[in-house]
């Protein structure tokens, strides 16, 4: 049985050979076959590991510059907690949007949850700014109240 530091460190690996240094060949050997992600595909649907290394893949093209931070780690049994941030510049099309052609660069955050079996990940429940994204790179609006009567 694997230990919480053990866990752990997959989880940095994750963050930062995956994410950071794009090396997507690396969510095979520290995801599990039957992988399950609760992080809101468009339906309501469940992520399987290759969605998950799609949308890394879609992150990547928009953002090229993109690094994600470790704000902090918790673990307790099979469960990893990790608090991030991240941040990039909108180069690319992504979630069918075109670049902002700015230099400004975005910065969100979340958390991501992951449940260990036999020293893989075979589930994530992840939560991220996604409403402070989309207004980032101009697909909604950053004042929201327009529109809003009391």
């Amino acid at each position: 049985m694997m230990t919480t530091a053990q866990h752990k460190e997959i989880v940095r690996r994750y963050v930062e050979e995956v994410w950071n240094e794009k090396d997507l060949a690396l969510v095979d050997e520290l995801y599990g076959e039957d992988y399950v992600g609760h992080w809101y595909l468009p339906g309501g649907a469940e992520a399987t590991r290759a969605d998950l290394r799609a949308f890394i893949e879609a992150v990547h093209r928009g953002f090229p510059d993109f690094e994600m931070t470790i704000e902090f780690m918790l673990a307790e049994d099979d469960l990893v907690t990790v608090g991030f941030t991240t941040e990039g510049t909108h180069e690319g099309e992504f979630m069918g949007f075109e670049p902002t052609g700015g230099e400004e660069t975005t910065v969100i955050s979340g958390t991501m949850t992951h449940r260990f079996e036999d020293g893989v990940i075979v589930e994530t429940w992840s939560n991220w700014d996604a409403l402070g994204l989309l207004q980032l790179i101009g697909a909604l609006p950053t004042d929201l109240s327009t529109g809003v009567t009391a």
